[in-house]
């Protein structure tokens, strides 16, 4: 994710506006830390951009098998798309790794065990990757009221063998599209149609979920109404 950024945000080739300051004239970024003890701050500072009506909103990056990608729940206005990029195949020089699929391939060989009731190490390794989008692409849908897009920008997404790895809730929905265009409508035709058929009574309570999922121990309300307090506080 920092290889992306760094070259989202590199404009020695451009003479218009780089890729990131596209990004951020259309959504407001926070980014993933990589040291646990700034999260928190992190996760406020995203829930502080969601509430401000004066920006178009926010977008989080964040790389698979991380605390935002399997831990936090971004129902209702907190999330309305996951983009996944890529497949998050592990570093295949990760010695945990390495020890596993040679543990596997050695186990799958055995003369005793059937091979079907076993998986190689190749097979594991693709699967876990699976798993991490799985658990991924669930952050954005969070109860039957709920909707979002998951956009998988990987064209590795168009084969059987990547569909069928993808949670059997979403496989029926799958869609590809040969042209950009064509997505960009969808999108637009999706959200129209979604959000005018979101239940209101859910509309006053949406801000809250992003607070709530970060300090569970804290009200909805009085977690809510320390980040308007915040929010006053940073532009006095």
């Amino acid at each position: 994710m920092d290889r992306c950024i760094a070259f989202w945000k590199d404009g020695s080739h451009r003479n218009s506006m780089t890729i990131w300051e596209r990004i951020c004239k259309l959504k407001k970024p926070v980014i993933e830390p990589k040291d646990s003890s700034l999260f928190p701050a992190a996760m406020l500072d995203f829930s502080k951009k969601l509430q401000d009506r004066s920006i178009s909103g926010a977008v989080f990056f964040a790389v698979c098998r991380g605390k935002v990608s399997e831990g936090l729940d971004f129902a209702d206005g907190a999330g309305r798309a996951v983009v996944i990029t890529g497949l998050p195949y592990a570093r295949v020089t990760d010695p945990k790794i390495k020890l596993k699929r040679e543990f596997l391939d050695e186990q799958s060989q055995v003369s005793d065990v059937k091979r079907s009731t076993i998986l190689s190490g190749s097979m594991w390794y693709s699967q876990e990757a699976a798993r991490a989008v799985n658990q991924a692409i669930g952050r954005v849908i969070r109860h039957r009221h709920d909707y979002g897009a998951i956009i998988f920008c990987d064209d590795r997404f168009e084969q059987q063998s990547q569909q069928s790895k993808i949670s059997l809730w979403i496989r029926p929905y799958v869609k590809c599209y040969p042209r950009y265009g064509e997505v960009i409508s969808d999108l637009a035709r999706f959200f129209r149609i979604e959000r005018s058929n979101f239940p209101a009574s859910l509309v006053t309570e949406q801000e809250y979920d992003i607070v709530s999922t970060l300090l569970p121990k804290v009200s909805y309300r009085s977690a809510y109404e320390e980040c308007i307090k915040t929010t006053k506080r940073d532009a006095l």
